[in-house]
């Protein structure tokens, strides 16, 4: 029996999820708890968040994760492919 691998859409999205969820509009996710949260192991986690950055999705602040405007769009845009897909009886 194979499990199922999520794609990066999936993944990316439950990063996005937790950050918001944990406190990440107000610049307070952290870290460790949004990466156990998405079941992704620290150091991939870890490179998928300095890709964010990278695109300013995510900025690092002391306090934790902070999600920017532009990181918020993409969450939105992605949640609603998946809805559609899902939808349609497709999933990616």
């Amino acid at each position: 029996m194979t499990a199922n691998k999520r794609s990066k859409v999936d993944i990316y999205s439950a990063i996005f999820d937790c950050i918001c969820r944990e406190g990440g509009r107000l610049g307070q996710a952290s870290p460790t708890r949004v990466a156990r949260h998405a079941n992704i192991p620290y150091d991939r986690f870890q490179k998928i968040i300095d890709h964010f950055v990278e695109l300013d999705m995510v900025r690092r602040t002391d306090n934790g994760l902070l999600i920017t405007e532009k990181g918020l769009k993409c969450y939105e845009e992605m949640r609603k492919a998946n809805e559609f897909l899902r939808s349609m009886g497709l999933s990616i």
